[in-house]
């Protein structure tokens, strides 16, 4: 037969082997994996040269929030912009969120949401965030009402087999009761709850009891401390036990909450599961404490150097199971709403394109991880955990979603040299020696020598189910 295309000549890097072959694509699906063969004796209609190069599954990026209203308009990125940048860093499938307006109903909300969507140039996913609904019980504050839970089945049904649970931030925030209903749903539809885990209530006391110098940002993590953290995490994990529901602890940057995911996996606990983001892999809270530290306010915040080390190695070890961005970009201007204040500043650090070279430059090459870890955390993993069977995996009848990592490109993580909507640069001080080269989505070559060749709209909505 004559394959669509081959990848010829690299090194194949996967979650469990390194080894060097060619990869056939045939139909949009990896058609073949082989042995180098020193005489081409395959046909093709097109072959990409990866000598010297590594091969391996297009990244995903199951933590994104691309055209998201707030307080101080919609996130920088929209869908076509954030798809666009996360293939230019070899993201080649993301998963965002599906929030309700008052009133409205969960898949009403995922209708309106998918409209948004039909812009994006690479596949995507939807978490369902189940959000309280005051205006169905009256004068009961940050209540679910059995309606919402009721159409969470209906939300699964219709491919939304993650939901998003907060236990901070107001307007989002759910009691434990709350959050026991819906993890006993999640258990009976066998999906996947990913949770916010803060302490919301103590996080709102400490953030109103700040009277001196509001300007200065270092206050955010002052009054998200690790300690609050690490006790929702804990009342996190006791409400999956108790319901039976598996889970994704969100975000963790601090060993005292990582902690608790890492106990619960050693005791045997097979349905606790926990993700980390490269900011807290590669930055940490001195960056609050810079005259312009609104920038990289975030929940939960930026920590020390030791939180990090820490992250690290949970996550070479497995206690920490994936890397995800949680991309939420906001221009210098948006973020200047927290000039005087930071509990005015936009919460959100963006990085939709910089992940997989980061953790290949601080993670790979400094020593904290393998080749095979950088893949497994950035790639296998998180198509694993999202109910993703067909993508993060290089082998034959998976989609055929590739990334050509040249180790030998330098590139500067500044704004200019990065395709976000955005200003600036949450990494403009750092030089990742690596990059993405090419990218191939489903059997489409959409980025070619760093330059994107994609068309327009070419995503799909992937329905998933476990």
């Amino acid at each position: 037969m004559e394959f669509d295309l081959i990848v010829r000549g690299g090194t194949v890097v996967t979650a469990d082997a390194t080894f060097a072959a060619d990869v056939a694509v045939q139909d949009g699906k990896i058609a073949a994996v082989l042995p180098h063969s020193p005489i081409p004796d395959l046909k093709s209609k097109a072959v990409l040269d990866a000598s010297g190069c590594y091969v391996l599954p297009g990244a995903i990026d199951a933590h994104v929030h691309l055209h998201m209203p707030t307080s101080v308009g919609y996130t920088a990125d929209d869908w076509e912009t954030g798809t666009r940048a996360a293939a230019l860093g070899g993201t080649t499938c993301i998963v965002d969120f599906v929030e309700t307006e008052p009133g409205e109903s969960l898949i009403d909300a995922l209708h309106k949401r998918l409209e948004e969507a039909r812009a994006a140039v690479i596949d995507f996913g939807l978490h369902m965030t189940v959000q309280p609904d005051e205006h169905v019980i009256a004068g009961v504050p940050r209540r679910v009402s059995e309606r919402r839970i009721r159409e969470m089945r209906a939300a699964y049904e219709a491919g939304c087999a993650t939901f998003k649970l907060y236990m901070a931030y107001p307007g989002f925030q759910i009691g434990d009761g709350d959050l026991l209903r819906a993890l006993r749903t999640v258990a009976e539809l066998n999906a996947l709850a990913c949770i916010h885990a803060e302490n919301g209530d103590v996080i709102e006391v400490l953030r109103r009891s700040v009277q001196d110098q509001p300007e200065l940002a270092i206050h955010h993590a002052r009054t998200r401390p690790p300690v609050s953290e690490r006790e929702a995490v804990s009342r996190a994990v006791v409400c999956a036990e108790l319901s039976g529901a598996r889970v994704l602890i969100f975000h963790l940057g601090c060993e005292a909450a990582a902690r608790v995911v890492a106990e619960a996996k050693a005791a045997g606990n097979q349905r606790v599961f926990g993700e980390t983001c490269p900011h807290y892999l590669a930055l940490t809270e001195d960056y609050l404490a810079r005259a312009d530290g609104r920038l990289w306010v975030c929940a939960p915040p930026l920590r020390p150097q030791a939180d990090q080390e820490a992250m690290w190695h949970m996550l070479a070890s497995r206690a920490l199971d994936i890397v995800s961005t949680d991309h939420c970009p906001f221009t210098k201007a948006q973020k200047d709403a927290g000039k005087t204040d930071f509990r005015a500043a936009p919460g959100g650090v963006p990085g939709i394109e910089t992940r997989l070279g980061l953790m290949y430059e601080c993670g790979v090459r400094q020593g904290r991880l393998t080749l095979n870890d950088w893949v497994r955390v950035c790639c296998t993993r998180p198509a694993e955990l999202h109910a993703l069977p067909h993508k993060g995996r290089i082998a034959v009848g998976c989609d055929a979603d590739l990334v050509v990592f040249d180790p030998t490109i330098r590139k500067s993580l500044t704004a200019d040299k990065l395709h976000s909507a955005l200003d600036w640069s949450a990494y403009s001080d750092m030089t990742c020696a690596g990059w993405p080269r090419d990218v191939i989505a489903r059997g489409e070559l959409i980025v070619r020598d760093q330059k994107w060749v994609g068309r327009p709209g070419r995503g799909r909505f992937l329905q998933r189910a476990f």
